[in-house]
């Protein structure tokens, strides 16, 4: 009987050893084949975070952000201790402790296994959330499951706990584009994640868990019970105490959606900057983190802003008031026929759903504009009811400030002065509504028809201050700074006027101002060339010419420099000469070119005749702070005689005095030149002012040409938009008193014969010559 049990005893040790053996074997077998399905667990470090393209000004403040993602990576030791302990008591409170695996969370996921029948979310620590998330899979499967288990002891054994964290909480998902907690921070709190609350901190805890249905925007509700499991969890492991529990789980939710806030405006740059990114570093540019610092001003860019809009706005109100769109017939008559009182009715309860939601949908789809919003009439008694696109009704009373609202007739004429709104509106009519400096003030307005463009650089280095292309970039995104290339009108006669003094001529010679005609062949007829005043003043000094911009000094003067030798002298500014006309029309300023190379030829006479390439990105930094991209200034190019640039700059400095110019004298600064530009029926006007710190072109015009009106010129809607913009920027602009270079001679000469005099003439003044030329 002993020997039977010895040999079952023997039996069952082998049996138990062998299935031992095979239990191992098989252990061996899987870790070596799971073993050979994981990934390198040290490429974690090189899974890069998707973080947006971002462009700054000069003194780095934010313009734009492009890309899907939002995301900003913090270290440990910038992470709040109460952060990372609500992220402890939401996710795995052992963190600290285990080595990558929880088994009590692994059992319970045994058990809804056993349950359910099917492999179950949970159990994971927060070790294997980082394997998962980045290195395996986001399938939920056994197979997964277990690679999650491996790899997490990998990564306990390759990084630190510190670092592991670090993985989580800067990549995870926090809804709302936001990924990291840094992001999530600024998404739903408007605030980095240190200047946040304990009840705040729990909150984005808590997101992880499903950042779209316990969502604080979407779902306040779900948010906040889970907001108050998390303190309680957080309470329970003695993280906090209970007079801060008490506290936080009282605290409402202060969630709010905070969107990309642009600390300044320019988006006609950043979207030219977007372009070139794209097109240097492919979709890539949406999330490898690139940081664009450009070369613009901010208060600069923010006065033109400021300067462009109220300068459109005011040329509007000079026009008076367009028709507006009347919409009565789309939508039922019965709407508009109700009583005030039924309206609001209908309108507050949703109630007759069909007609105000067909209103909504129009108002919707009309992009409104930082002080602006589309509305529709609804009632026109003693004051005027207008519903808003958030459908709010909004009532405006009569005052003289809508005086303005005259009928437009035409460019040149408009129609008698309304006593209220029902002189110039219907029901039905589509009227932009602008809030005032309160938030109850709204009044009548209108979106102005004509557009401008504003650029300004440093005529030293070429280094863009400003750009503004166009009223409202949500309305029309066309960047009239670099896209459009309007008639220079006058703005081109100092190009000419420069040449003419490199040729024979002097300030002081003499050109006839008197009608004339001309059999052009290239200009197919007759040409009656007459100045802006409708007069002739005879024999005059080319610096009176320029300064006054007399037309026909500039044609015959042309005509006597000629016309090629003007073309080829011009390509020196910039121009190209197959847009430079070959025919007289040139001295009244048939070329064409763009504000912004307009603001970089005129930097020629800012800067001693020395040309420079204008730009406006000054370096480009990758995510790990490297600079990948550093613009090195060139050396200016002396392109014309810096003498000549002298008196063209002084003549310009005049025309501000007592020329076209002249309301530049409002600055009381000696320094500044100026030169007004109008082309013919007042299609495009212009005006270019500097010292030798900074060039600023203005044009204003309509996109599609016609005339602004027989009263409009370059000195009455460019030249106040530049007087806005500098008036603002006064004080940052170097004063500069240019000096005359080498060989440069001053000479008392007669103002009407232009000759020398003695020094008892009562009728001269000094004049600059090239010493060659001296009279």
């Amino acid at each position: 009987m002993r020997v039977v049990k010895d040999l079952l005893s023997n039996s069952l040790i082998r049996l138990i050893l062998l299935f031992v053996t095979l239990f191992l074997m098989s252990v061996a077998g899987l870790n070596l084949y799971i073993d050979s399905k994981l990934p390198d667990e040290n490429k974690i470090r090189d899974i890069d975070l998707q973080i947006p393209l971002k462009i700054f000004t000069a003194d780095n403040k934010l313009i734009g952000e492009f890309g899907e993602k939002r995301r900003t990576a913090l270290e440990f030791s910038s992470i709040p201790v109460h952060y990372v302990n609500a992220v402890l008591a939401a996710e795995d409170d052992d963190f600290f402790n285990h080595s990558g695996v929880s088994y009590l969370g692994l059992a319970r996921s045994l058990y809804r296994l056993a349950i359910s029948g099917r492999v179950q979310g949970g159990g994971s620590t927060i070790t294997m959330q980082v394997a998962g998330n980045y290195l395996t899979s986001r399938d939920i499967n056994i197979f997964r499951k277990i690679k999650d288990i491996f790899l997490a002891y990998r990564l306990e054994k390759t990084y630190s706990k510190e670092e592991i964290f670090e993985f989580y909480v800067n990549r995870i998902f926090f809804g709302n584009r936001a990924y990291g907690i840094a992001a999530a921070s600024e998404v739903y709190y408007g605030a980095s994640i240190k200047e946040l609350n304990l009840a705040q901190w729990a909150m984005i805890a808590s997101l992880p868990k499903a950042p779209s249905s316990i969502n604080p925007l979407v779902n306040p509700k779900r948010a906040l019970i889970r907001r108050n499991w998390v303190l309680g969890r957080m309470l329970e492991l003695e993280f906090i105490h209970q007079e801060q529990y008490d506290l936080a789980v009282k605290a409402p939710l202060t969630a709010t959606y905070h969107g990309l806030v642009s600390e300044v405006s320019a988006p006609y740059l950043a979207e030219t900057i977007r372009r070139s990114m794209i097109q240097e570093y492919g979709l890539d540019a949406y999330k490898e983190g690139f940081e664009v610092y450009t070369t613009l001003d901010s208060k600069k860019q923010n006065t033109a802003n400021e300067a462009i809009k109220n300068g459109l706005e005011l040329y509007d109100k000079r026009h008076g008031f367009r028709d507006p769109e009347n919409y009565l017939i789309l939508f039922p008559n019965f709407f508009f026929e109700l009583s005030l009182e039924e309206r609001l009715y209908f309108i507050n309860l949703d109630r007759e759903k069909e007609p105000l939601e067909e209103v909504l949908k129009l108002l919707n789809s009309l992009n409104n504009t930082q002080s602006r919003f589309p509305a529709l009439v609804i009632n026109l008694n003693e004051e005027l009811q207008v519903i808003g696109f958030d459908k709010t009704i909004y009532s405006l009373q009569w005052s003289e400030d809508l005086n303005w609202t005259r009928p437009y007739i035409n460019e040149n004429r408009r129609g008698p002065r309304p006593k209220g709104f029902s002189d110039i509106l219907e029901n039905g009519d589509l009227v932009w509504i602008q809030r005032g400096v309160s938030k109850e003030s709204f009044s009548l307005s209108q979106i102005p028809d004509a557009q401008g463009a504003l650029v300004s650089l440093d005529p030293k280095s070429g280094a863009v201050k400003a750009w503004v292309g166009g009223y409202d970039f949500f309305l029309s995104k066309f960047d009239r700074v670099s896209q459009s290339s309007p008639l220079l009108g006058s703005n081109f006669k100092p190009f000419l006027y420069s040449a003419a003094l490199e040729d024979k001529f002097t300030a002081s010679s003499l050109i006839n101002d008197a009608p004339i005609v001309f059999e052009d062949i290239a200009l197919e007829d007759r040409w009656r060339p007459r100045n802006a005043s409708g007069k002739f003043y005879g024999p005059t000094r080319l610096r009176e010419g320029l300064l006054q911009s007399r037309n026909l000094v500039s044609i015959r003067l042309l005509r006597e420099l000629g016309v090629e030798k003007a073309r080829a002298y011009a390509e020196r500014f910039g121009f190209e000469k197959s847009r430079l006309p070959a025919d007289l029309s040139l001295a009244l300023g048939t070329a064409s070119l763009s504000p912004l190379k307009n603001a970089t030829a005129f930097s020629v006479f800012a800067n001693g005749g020395k040309k420079v390439d204008s730009f406006f990105i000054n370096k480009i930094v990758n995510r790990n702070g490297k600079i990948i991209f550093e613009k090195k200034v060139s050396q200016p190019t002396q392109v014309i005689d810096e003498r000549a640039a002298f008196i063209i700059k002084d003549i310009l400095q005049e025309a501000g005095r007592r020329g076209t110019a002249k309301k530049i004298i409002e600055l009381e600064r000696p320094d500044f030149s100026g030169k007004t530009g109008t082309t013919n029926e007042a299609e495009s006007t212009w005006f270019t002012g500097f010292n030798d710190s900074l060039v600023t072109t203005v044009w204003v015009g309509f996109d599609q040409p016609k005339s602004l009106g027989n009263r409009e010129f370059g000195s009455s809607i460019a030249l106040p938009i530049w007087l806005d913009f500098i008036k603002n920027n006064l004080e940052e602009i170097t004063l500069n008193i240019s000096i005359p270079p080498r060989g440069i001679v001053a000479v008392k000469i007669d103002k009407t014969t232009g000759k020398r005099v003695g020094d008892d003439s009562n009728n001269s003044i000094f004049e600059y010559y090239l010493e060659e030329n001296t009279p």
